[in-house]
């Protein structure tokens, strides 16, 4: 009779590699569908504010939505009566929680 041996041997190095991987792509559904949230949750009197939404990519495991529109701070507070203050905020936080500020204006 023939015994049949297999030595299994596992790279940890590329099941980390496959976890970065599918993690980045998780990171860029969860921007895109944050980013047409946002869009639909901005009110439109224009349409300058909701066009004006953005994600850039900082790095492998991290994105950032930018809206460069100088009254988005308002918006967010609440001065239309379309949508509540802290809409972004709310926005973002149905998909995870934060590490530090939701919103950060830039003065």
């Amino acid at each position: 009779m023939v015994k049949l041996k297999l030595k299994v041997t596992y790279n940890p190095q590329k099941l980390l590699d496959a976890v970065k991987t599918e993690v980045t792509k998780d990171l860029v559904i969860t921007s895109k569908i944050i980013l047409e949230e946002l869009k639909d949750a901005t009110p439109v009197d224009t349409g300058e504010a909701s066009r004006s939404w953005e994600v850039t990519e900082l790095d492998k495991d991290s994105f950032k939505i930018i809206n460069d529109e100088e009254y988005i701070k308002y918006l967010n507070a609440g001065s239309s009566k379309q949508a509540p203050a802290n809409f972004i905020e709310r926005v973002v936080l149905k998909h995870g929680t934060a590490k530090g500020n939701v919103v950060d204006y830039d003065n």
